[in-house]
């Protein structure tokens, strides 16, 4: 009976490990069914928090240590729930995105605490998969749109952030061995790096360029720069320089920058309705923040009703018509909260960001394995990742991405939990 019982609790580390590994493939490719796999995950976590040796009391007293994650995570009920009663409606697409986003997280965190930490390790082979899949959408597009990719399921600045998210996780991954062949393994996956990076360049996105030093300093830290903080500011500042001079050097990037701040100089200056990329962005700020303004504690409530609310600002002239025709959402993840949940939903995204955030620096910086502080360095970089893409583009656009930052974040929570050393 006790072989028994051994075998479907590997049967379920399998699955578990597997549905994990698979969301980035299913998050950045047209396979689609990113929603059933979430759903198919936190059940299999459920009944293997439920059925283990101890059951769920035994789960729950793993999880003590982590109660201010927890705490931070169901902080995102609260806007909802209050917009609820506010407008006396059945829960909505807000409530889900909170109910997912803790599931998510902490069923996961629960089950991958159970596991064996070197099995679990390796649902990161899931990073490289996706990340050589979606560099094929980026290379060989069907067709281009003014000399970008056309990519699957995101516009090119979502996807682009998330290609160059996951090269980073992909990169930190090679301070953890999987293989038998370490030294082929790392090699393997720097040359991943190398094509996943050279893919998000060819998206063509700003954005991401803005994380990439955060990313490179966690990777300084990682690799122990820390302990010297002279080499640590030398190191860095190298690093900052040399992708200054790479987006100065890559043609079409020199001139996205340059043509972003000469909209930008326009758009604050001589015309704030001009028709550009970053000007519509700016109106659209500037209309979200009226909106947040006119209800700072819980805003308009609804993201249904952001596209009537910019129409109905178009006659103030805070914005073009066809800007709030085209546009339900303002390319902001806490711009876009701020208008719908007003302070209690501001609050709450940056609970879910920096709370997790700060127990990840912790274990990075700690004298932990390598193992230990590799997770933790993913973890960071998610959370690092999602709060600065969040800042110029709408990341929880979707349940998809909502899935996949609260899984990894449990994984990875996890992953870099002292109990998971070996």
């Amino acid at each position: 009976m006790s072989n028994l019982k051994l075998s479907v609790q590997d049967f379920g580390s399998v699955l578990v490990i597997l549905l994990i590994g698979v969301m980035p493939l299913l998050m950045l490719t047209e396979i689609g069914h990113s929603s059933g796999a979430w759903y198919a995950l936190v059940v299999i976590c459920f009944i293997f928090c439920m059925k283990r040796d101890g059951g769920m009391r035994r789960t729950l007293g793993e999880l003590q240590p982590y109660r201010w994650v927890i705490i931070a995570f169901v902080f995102s009920l609260v806007p909802a729930i209050l917009n609820m009663l506010r407008f006396q409606s059945m829960p909505g697409a807000e409530f889900e995105r909170a109910i997912r986003m803790i599931l998510g997280c902490v069923l996961v965190l629960g089950a991958v605490l159970t596991m064996r930490a070197q099995w679990s390790r390796r649902f990161s082979w899931g990073f490289i998969l996706a990340g050589l899949i979606s560099c094929a959408y980026v290379f060989w597009p069907s067709e281009r749109d003014f000399g970008r990719p056309v990519t699957p399921e995101y516009n090119s600045v979502t996807y682009g952030n998330l290609m160059l998210l996951l090269g980073m996780l992909i990169m930190y991954s090679t301070r953890w061995n999987l293989t038998a062949w370490p030294r082929t393994e790392r090699l393997f996956k720097w040359s991943v790096v190398v094509i996943v990076l050279i893919g998000f360049v060819l998206t063509q996105t700003r954005t991401g360029w803005l994380a990439l030093p955060f990313f490179l300093l966690i990777w300084l830290v990682l690799n122990d720069f820390v302990k010297r903080p002279a080499r640590l500011i030398a190191a860095l500042a190298l690093l900052v320089c040399i992708c200054a001079a790479s987006l100065m050097l890559i043609p079409k990037m020199n001139e996205r920058a340059h043509e972003g701040y000469r909209e930008v100089s326009e758009c604050m200056t001589t015309n704030p309705l001009a028709f550009t990329s970053v000007c519509i962005r700016l109106q659209l700020w500037r209309t979200s923040m009226d909106m947040f303004y006119e209800n700072p504690w819980l805003g308009i409530g609804k993201r249904s009703e952001f596209q009537p609310a910019l129409l109905a600002r178009v006659e103030k002239g805070m914005l073009l018509p066809f800007v709030a025709e085209d546009f339900a959402e303002p390319h902001s993840d806490m711009v876009m909260i701020l208008a719908t949940q007003g302070i209690f939903g501001g609050i709450a995204l940056l609970l879910i960001y920096f709370v997790p955030a700060l127990v990840f620096v912790r274990r990075l910086i700690s004298r932990q394995s390598m193992n230990i502080r590799a997770a933790a360095a993913m973890g960071l970089a998610v959370c690092v990742g999602f709060a600065i893409f969040g800042l110029t583009e709408l990341m929880f656009r979707g349940m998809r991405t909502i899935g996949f930052y609260s899984v990894m974040v449990g994984c990875l929570l996890a992953l870099s939990d002292s109990r998971q050393a070996d």
